[in-house]
Parts: C-alpha cells; structure tokens; sequence
C-alpha cells in the first residue's frame, strides 16, 4: 500500500459538452487494503470544495490491478457507493460508464437519445482513471484499455518542471489530434503517433487528461465521449 496521502481524479463533465457548473470528478483515495473510487466535486479542479456524490456501483465496468513487473492481480469490489476496491496495485485502472446522455430543450438527461423528448445532441459516455504508484514494466507497457495515456519515462522521478513525453492509445493504437489536458487546462494535441510533451508545474499529485469523440453507429446517440486520466505523485520513486 502506498504512503502518499494523495487523491487521484477524473473530471468527465466538460468532455460530454456539459457546463462546468454540473461536472464532475472521479477519482481513487487511497485507505488501508485498498482503494475507493469516488465521484462529486474535488477541490483540485473545482472552486466549490470537495462534495461526493453518491452514484450506481453498476458503472464500475472493468479494474485492472497490477504489480510492478506487470502481473495482474484480483482486485475485489464492493457493492455500495462509494465502490471499495480491495488490493496492492503499483498500477490501478478503473473503467466507468454513466450510460446515455442527451442534450435536450429541457436540459441533459440520462437517456439515449431514442428516449429523449426533443433531442438536441447525444452522446454515450466512457470514463477512466489510471494511477501509477510503482514504476517498472506493469506502468511502462499499455493496457489494451479504450482509451489511456501511458508515459514514455518514468514519471514518479520526475522533479518541479520536468517534461514528460506522454502516449495517448485506444486498445493499444496511437490516438492523433487527442486533446490532453494538465491540472484541468488544455495543453495541446497529440500528434500522428499519439505523442505528447507536457511540463509538470507543481510537486505532489499530478492529473493529466486526454478525451476523445468517435461517431456512435446506431440510433441512440449521435458520439461516444471516452475520458482518461493519468495520476501520479512526483517524488514517490522510493
């Protein structure tokens, strides 16, 4: 178990095109044995302090829990919310979805766009969170996942303005023109080979973030939206 008294979180409101008055955060804290993954508002990237939000354990859809050398290990969840998630992982990957969204003329509801009265958009919504507590291959290789950022060196040995080379992939590939995002603030695109050189600017936790938008083949919505984000703290290479 890790030491660092750190949070690890994810903000997936603005990706779907909602305000920023009704994103949200998902995020991993650490706690004795494990994890627990919570949602609301965390005072990293929101003015109006922490507040949880209760949520369905149904969205937790995949957990990858890794060791160092990349072996993978069981990771038990719980049933309640927030979700407990049992395990020593020097790599975490929790995948949510929160299902269908639509924008309508009487605002955003939970829905697929064929369940929505006067449609205006859609988009069905992916969410994950990957935290690096351990470097070695496990944190180095990719993960197959939807939709990750994997860095290129070791980012736990980075110091307070450092450059970290990033790769942004969808089930292994290189993702172009992926918009990356440091501490909640665009910071740029990725380019053909899903590359990206973003500075750290401050010790502790850092939060990096990539999205992206695909068009949805079927009727129900019109984008699928996938969020990640990146997680770890400077000067935990122990």
């Amino acid at each position: 178990m890790m030491s660092l008294k750190t949070r690890f979180l994810l903000g997936i409101g603005c990706a779907a095109g909602m305000s920023a008055a009704v994103a949200h955060d998902l995020w991993v804290e650490p706690e004795a044995g494990g994890y627990q993954l919570l949602y609301g508002h965390h005072p990293r990237v929101s003015h109006e302090g922490m507040r949880q939000i209760a949520y369905a354990p149904d969205i937790v859809k995949s957990v990858v829990c890794l060791d160092a050398a990349g072996g993978r290990h069981p990771a038990k969840t719980g049933g309640g919310s927030p979700v407990k998630i049992e395990g020593d992982c020097a790599v975490l990957y929790v995948l949510t979805s929160s299902g269908y969204w639509t924008k309508t003329t009487a605002g955003t509801k939970n829905l697929k766009k064929t369940e929505a009265a006067s449609p205006l958009g859609s988009w069905q919504s992916f969410e994950s969170v990957k935290h690096i507590a351990r470097w070695g291959s496990g944190a180095a290789n990719p993960l197959a996942t939807p939709l990750e950022i994997v860095p290129a060196e070791n980012p736990l040995a980075l110091k307070d303005g450092d450059k970290l080379t990033l790769r942004v992939l969808a089930n292994g590939q290189p993702v172009a023109d992926a918009t990356v995002s440091y501490d909640g603030k665009p910071r740029g695109q990725t380019g053909a080979d899903g590359t990206l050189n973003v500075r750290v600017k401050h010790g502790g936790l850092q939060l990096i973030q990539a999205s992206t938008r695909t068009p949805y083949a079927g009727p129900e919505a019109d984008e699928v939206v996938h969020t990640t984000a990146l997680t770890f703290a400077l000067g935990s290479d122990k």
